[in-house]
């Protein structure tokens, strides 16, 4: 006979109404909250969700839209989004997305049709306004993730990506690169326009010309990195250094670079926004910039409950999350 919240009642000495209230998302006294977490596990409570949905005219589910499963870089932040949620008895679907075709949309208005209570959302970029319409057209409370756009109309929690790059780019110069190439993808998303703000306004205060300031743009990809990169030292009086803005892309020029028999950082000095375990792992290890993927989920699933149970305050609040440097061996002073 399956466990109900009578019998956890039983169990722990606790009324059936505060039970009621810690399986719903509700405030309880904080000594209350281990007892009762302990019965449920005790007595293998399994809570009847449709039932509550019933009820509450609320699933407790939030969907993550992200705009590729395939690119294991979304990984940690989609873990840590399920956890913090998980401390609020949410639960998790994650769903990819690809905001050229139309199946995306019909694929939001399933999940809209399932009654999920909120959204977040990592927009790849400008084209992918027509999913945050189509939510914004069901009262579906949402958060942007990562990406943000010119005059938001939304909720959103963001890395500070044009203070990361424009620190890094002093970094580098300082130690004595003037000759600097900067590689990334999708040039129309905010990140890479703040990045590379960020990059050329650091440039620019030590008084060196934006035309030396070397850039090139392509896919969030390895293979783009790889061919990007050696485009970039082909050049006449190639760079000295090269800040790769993003894990995909410098994977991609860490490959090429062996290939072409270079290493780091006697031939070249090179630095990743983004980290990645496997960076600890080279020789030399990558310096990396990296965002607090943990902070970004906590915040963005703190927001996005505050705005499903009716807390409007602030509305659209964009948050801005620091990043932090991580200096390994890539690069050398000249």
């Amino acid at each position: 006979m399956s466990c109900t919240i009578k019998d956890i009642a039983k169990d722990t000495g606790l009324s059936i109404a505060t039970i009621s209230k810690y399986l719903n998302g509700k405030r309880i006294l904080p000594d209350n909250k281990p007892i009762i977490e302990a019965s449920i596990k005790k007595l293998g409570y399994v809570p009847n969700k449709t039932a509550q949905a019933l009820r509450s005219h609320k699933t407790n589910t939030i969907c993550v839209l992200i705009p590729d499963a395939g690119d294991y870089f979304w990984g940690p932040l989609c873990g840590y989004i399920e956890e913090a949620l998980q401390k609020h008895n949410y639960s998790t679907i994650i769903s990819s997305y690809n905001p050229q075709l139309t199946e995306s949309s019909e694929e939001l208005r399933f999940l809209i049709s399932s009654q999920i209570d909120g959204v977040l959302f990592v927009p790849r970029d400008e084209a992918s306004c027509n999913l945050a319409i189509l939510m914004r057209n069901s009262n579906i409370p949402f958060v942007y993730l990562d990406q943000l756009f010119e005059n938001p109309s939304s909720d959103a929690v963001t890395s500070s990506n044009y203070k990361a790059a424009f620190d890094i780019m002093e970094y580098l110069i300082n130690h004595g690169h003037n000759r600097i190439g900067i590689i990334s993808g999708n040039y129309n998303s905010y990140t890479i326009k703040e990045r590379f703000e960020g990059c050329k306004n650091a440039y620019l205060k030590h008084g060196f010309p934006e035309k030396d300031l070397l850039f090139l743009s392509g896919k969030f990809s390895a293979a783009s990195g790889a061919k990007l990169f050696k485009k970039m030292i082909s050049v006449p009086n190639p760079p000295t250094a090269i800040f790769m803005l993003g894990c995909n892309l410098t994977l991609g020029a860490i490959l090429e670079l062996n290939n072409l028999g270079l290493s780091l950082p006697n031939d070249l000095s090179l630095v990743s926004f983004d980290d990645d375990q496997i960076f600890h792992a080279f020789d030399p290890p990558i310096t990396s910039m990296v965002q607090d993927f943990s902070e970004i989920a906590t915040q963005a699933v703190d927001l996005l409950l505050r705005r499903i149970s009716g807390d409007c305050e602030g509305f659209p609040e964009t948050k801005m999350i620091p990043t932090h440097f991580i200096e390994r061996s890539s690069v050398k002073a000249i």
